[in-house]
């Protein structure tokens, strides 16, 4: 278990003295956003809660194979008995959500990132974990909220999302047990890793292929661009830009690697993968955040040109010795 007693107790009181329960994640949802937050949100509603997942952001394609979709809805009340944050470890991530989470009576926050520093009424921010789904499996659990099918298969989504199917190096004994117990569970796993790893459109690959033959390699780093122009020209979302940063890690030789993508005018999200170097470090320099090995920031210029000269810079600034 990573949770304490403690704060589970103080979660189950929180839980059962509301009526209305509202669910918000960070900006541009990823696999163990959108899972963590449907698959909470569908245990409490069978638990017998009035819950709302509040949906500010689109959903990139991938991720449309999921159930309970629906439910992420731009249906918002003003305010709710309890709020959650989850997978997010600042409260302004949460997007245009975060004037509901405040005027909120009581609220939570059920996080993985290093140096979160949201201040709620119950703070359950466990930086060792690999995936807020990991510990919602955990919360649903040991709290005895109700675990069908469709919840498990939403909360192994998340698992295998920000774990890279269980690749990367803060996976623990205890994650692998999760990702067994959520199968035993009746999580539809074939079905998870077909619409993940095995539906990529064309377009797509074409569009990684364009990134990756025009990145700009710097000895052990390599940074790659992803414009607006050429998602454009092949017809894709800005988040197909994601597995690039991946690739590029993955290349002998290479221990961190970075891809700016251009979300709009004068703003630019970067993604920061790395081997064996603290990047988060370096994403909260820059007003971001994250994991160690994977995380984030926002580069805000008059032009993409220029942030790409920020981001070279940030780059090569990144000790590796």
């Amino acid at each position: 278990m990573r949770i304490s007693k403690e704060k589970l107790d103080k979660l189950k009181k929180l839980i059962d003295e509301a009526e209305t329960i509202g669910i918000s994640s960070h900006v541009n949802p990823d696999g163990d956003n959108i899972g963590s937050s449907l698959g909470f949100a569908r245990a409490l509603r069978n638990y017998g809660k009035d819950v709302d997942v509040l949906g500010h952001d689109t959903i990139d394609d991938y991720l449309h194979f999921l159930p309970d979709l629906e439910y992420y809805s731009d249906t918002w009340k003003d305010s709710y008995d309890l709020f959650f944050v989850l997978d997010a470890s600042e409260i302004d991530r949460i997007g245009p959500t975060t004037p509901i989470a405040l005027n909120s009576k009581k609220t939570c926050v059920i996080d993985h990132h290093v140096g979160g520093k949201i201040d709620t009424d119950l703070n359950i921010i466990v930086d060792s974990s690999p995936a807020c789904c990991e510990l919602i499996y955990e919360v649903v659990t040991e709290l005895d909220l109700p675990m069908d099918e469709t919840t498990a298969t939403l909360l192994f989504t998340g698992l295998v999302t920000d774990t890279n199917r269980f690749l990367y190096t803060n996976v623990t004994e205890y994650t692998m047990q999760v990702g067994g117990r959520l199968m035993s569970l009746g999580a539809d796993t074939e079905y998870v890793y077909i619409n993940l790893y095995q539906s990529k459109p064309i377009k797509v690959m074409k569009y990684e292929n364009a990134l990756i033959s025009n990145a700009k390699f710097m000895d052990n780093k390599v940074l790659a661009v992803a414009s607006a122009d050429l998602v454009e020209e092949y017809g894709v979302q800005i988040g197909d830009s994601e597995s690039v940063v991946n690739i590029l890690r993955d290349l002998d030789g290479i221990d961190v690697s970075m891809i700016i993508k251009e979300y709009g005018p004068n703003e630019y999200k970067v993604s920061l993968r790395s081997k064996d170097i603290d990047v988060s470090k370096t994403a909260r320099e820059n007003g971001g955040g994250g994991h160690v090995r994977a995380s984030g920031f926002t580069i805000n210029e008059e032009s993409l040109e220029k942030a790409v000269e920020v981001g070279t810079r940030i780059l090569e600034g990144i000790e590796t010795n």
